[in-house]
């Protein structure tokens, strides 16, 4: 597994860096991380899977080393990044299928990708499998992002307080403190242009944006898995009727009982790959 940096056409310069375990694996597999992650949040499921083909990408302003002062990049500029290297993958790659995961806020940028794709900047070749991990569904879902959009970037420690007071649970508190712990190397100037943009891209309440959205995608790739934790439990079911009859091809839904973070730890990706078929998940 190494990790590489390069320059993508078409983004205006920008640098991706990426986590790579290279595999001859009849597929790769794409992992786009959280709000405030970067690829090393997927390191174990590289490290676990050395007969597949994988590659986490950091968007760009994420990296563990930003320099503060960097313009925060749009939520429609990372998903072009998004798309450019899906297309250098594909190339360097040709003849291997691609399968595209975006966790939370990565599963929101492959929604949008869905609905850029075709446009300038943002084609992207076929999808064997897109595999979203707790995408929102409206603002109801979206506390972080919310409470990282109305803070004072100067001074985001409020706002890392009440992120904290957030969990109902030990487990949860566990689950945040893991998390602030990552974001506090971060740029927060990127985390709340980035929390701003998503909180936009959606509507308060309802379901017949996500159903139009998860339409989109399933239309951009043979196969389509939703996978949910816990928490959304009420949702699956109008998620699942919205998106019925809108044309694409069939999205299959699975509820967990997992927390929000528990879905990206490696033994759970390996299972929902398998679980997903065409994928080399065997050592």
């Amino acid at each position: 597994m190494k990790h590489v940096s390069r320059l993508l056409p078409d983004t205006e310069g920008r640098a991706v860096s990426y986590l790579e375990q290279r595999a001859d694996s009849r597929s790769i597999v794409i992992l786009v991380h959280g709000l405030g992650q970067d690829g090393d949040d997927y390191a174990d499921y590289l490290t676990a899977v050395p007969a597949q083909h994988s590659v986490a990408i950091t968007l760009p302003g994420f990296e563990p080393d930003s320099l503060p002062g960097v313009p925060a990049v749009s939520l429609d500029d990372q998903v072009r990044t998004v798309a450019a290297f899906l297309r250098a993958i594909a190339e360097e790659n040709y003849g291997k299928d691609l399968v595209l995961v975006g966790f939370s806020l990565g599963a929101d940028i492959i929604l949008r990708l869905a609905e850029l794709n075709g446009m300038a900047g943002t084609h992207v070749p076929r999808l064997s499998l897109a595999l979203l991990l707790d995408p929102n569904v409206n603002q109801s879902t979206m506390s972080i992002s919310s409470l990282f959009a109305r803070a004072d970037p100067r001074d985001p420690l409020p706002a890392f307080k009440q992120l904290i007071a957030l969990a109902p649970d030990r487990d949860w508190f566990r689950d945040l403190c893991r998390y602030l712990v990552k974001i506090v190397r971060k740029d927060f100037v990127q985390l709340k242009r980035l929390s701003q943009d998503v909180l936009a891209y959606w509507q308060p309440d309802g379901y017949d944006q996500i159903g139009s959205r998860l339409a989109a995608v399933s239309a951009m790739a043979d196969r389509m898995r939703v996978v949910l934790s816990g928490d959304y439990a009420e949702h699956v079911a109008p998620m699942r009727e919205a998106s019925q009859g809108r044309g694409g091809g069939a999205i299959t839904f699975e509820l967990t009982e997992l927390r929000h973070f528990d879905l990206i730890a490696e033994h759970v990706l390996t299972r929902e790959l398998r679980l997903a078929g065409e994928v080399s998940v065997r050592q």
